[in-house]
């Protein structure tokens, strides 16, 4: 059904993230947003995330974009209206067709295509959301930020990439998932009318020097951010993950859980091996069971934490040290997110004594909170809304870890940044550098913010 000011009735899939006070999902099934890129990544990991959050209308410019993730675009949105023009944006001609855009994104290296959008969002006063991967060959990784017409300053000239006409494809694929996932953030706080993120938010690191090709995987928890951290760990070319999961696919898990369209009422867990095996080529399998503490671990060099309770994530973290296995812990709200790493020879400590779930955990029974209602939950999420904005962010995480959870509500933009960045963080381990926390927020008064520190400094 659908309503000439509203738009499309939201889809029960939309249901968690409806919960978010002050969510618009009108806004998002109305927008049309314009994408411009070079390559595959990113522009196609945000267009399966934007259809997963309720967006429908899409104008793309890109020589080419990934199948698989088009796929899914198509298959969690059916009523998706979108254009793709293959090529490159080098002329402004093209460019007329994006000034109906409710957004325009900018995932392009070429110094051209950054001139003719900014002239296009400033014309026809267009906001604009600029993302750049970085230079340096040596590094990977990203600046983005928003522009808004008649906010001009001096950052405008670091929106121009220094290459006019040649430009090397992202091929990286952990940070193009996570500045898509930024970028789409930003969207939807353009569209709410909600601050935006002028001041540039930048993550680069070191490339990876070590092959992910024979690395034996358990990813714990198969919900959102195993969807991501799995997906992106595969495309970074880990072939073999085992899953473990207990849950079956809800329709409400669509909003942030993109690649089970098809797999209702299935086993999260294999559902989920069996779309990488056929969408990346990977050697992954499914297993619809929980961890606990006779779980073998001992096929597996890296465990990944992507589970929604404390217990576990607290069992994972024991283990961990006790078998001298790396763990990589993310964790997500709807509004913030974290990833903890630890490596069993390296790292000072683990994500249980960083986050101190054991504090949680006993005062939570303390208080005869074992089984925390729904109503209690939501309670959580609302008191945590978050200290001042000049609070620094790696500070805000110990005091708040406990609404670091997939719980209502739950949206797929932190889902997608964190599992990204778990993907990464376990590389840059891999490579020898110490072992790294990363924070990430986006609140209304200050727009989006992203931290990265080794826990040397905790």
């Amino acid at each position: 059904m659908t309503d000439a000011s509203r738009g499309p009735q939201p889809h029960i899939r939309h249901h968690r993230q409806q919960l978010i006070p002050g969510w618009r999902q009108e806004k998002l099934a109305l927008a049309q947003v314009g994408i411009v890129g070079d390559g595959p990544y990113p522009a196609s990991f945000f267009l399966a995330a934007a259809s997963a959050l309720g967006m429908r209308r899409f104008l793309i410019i890109c020589p080419e974009l990934h199948p698989a993730f088009v796929n899914v675009a198509q298959a969690l949105e059916p009523t998706l209206e979108w254009v793709h023009l293959r090529g490159w944006l080098t002329h402004s001609a093209p460019a007329a067709l994006l000034t109906t855009s409710s957004v325009l994104v900018d995932f392009s290296q070429l110094g051209l295509t950054n001139k003719i959008l900014f002239n296009t969002a400033r014309a026809h006063s267009i906001p604009l959301v600029t993302v750049r991967c970085t230079t340096d060959p040596s590094k990977s990784g990203f600046r983005f930020w928003s522009y808004t017409p008649g906010k001009e300053s001096a950052i405008i000239q670091a929106m121009v990439s220094q290459r006019s006409l040649s430009a090397v494809d992202w091929q990286d694929a952990a940070t193009a998932m996570a500045a898509a996932g930024l970028a789409l953030e930003e969207v939807k706080r353009v569209l709410f009318g909600q601050p935006q993120t002028f001041a540039p938010v930048e993550y680069v690191r070191p490339n990876p020097r070590t092959s992910l090709e024979n690395l034996r995987v358990a990813v714990v928890g198969a919900g959102a951010l195993g969807n991501f951290a799995a997906s992106t760990l595969t495309l970074c070319g880990c072939r073999y993950l085992t899953l473990f999961d207990p849950d079956r696919v809800d329709v409400t898990n669509l909003n942030r859980q993109i690649f089970f369209a098809h797999d209702i009422g299935s086993p999260k867990a294999p559902a989920l091996a069996h779309r990488l095996n056929t969408l990346f080529g990977a050697h992954a399998r499914g297993v619809a069971q929980s961890v606990d503490e006779r779980t073998d671990l001992s096929p597996f060099d890296v465990v990944l934490d992507c589970v929604d309770n404390f217990e576990t994530r607290r069992l994972l973290s024991l283990r961990a040290q006790q078998e001298g296995k790396i763990l990589i812990s993310g964790g997500t709200g709807p509004d913030k997110g974290q990833v903890v790493a630890f490596h069993p020879h390296r790292s000072r400590h683990t994500p249980a004594q960083l986050l101190d779930l054991d504090g949680i955990l006993s005062k939570r029974q303390r208080n005869g909170q074992t089984a925390r209602t729904r109503e209690k939950r939501v309670q959580e999420k609302t008191m945590q809304r978050g200290p001042p904005s000049d609070t620094p962010l790696e500070k805000t995480f110990t005091a708040s870890a406990s609404c670091l959870v997939q719980a209502d509500p739950s949206v797929v933009m932190s889902n997608q940044i964190i599992g990204a960045f778990m993907a990464d963080v376990l590389r840059r381990m891999l490579s020898g550098e110490p072992s790294v926390l990363i924070f990430y927020e986006s609140r209304e008064p200050h727009g989006v913010r992203l931290v990265s520190v080794d826990d040397t400094n905790w």
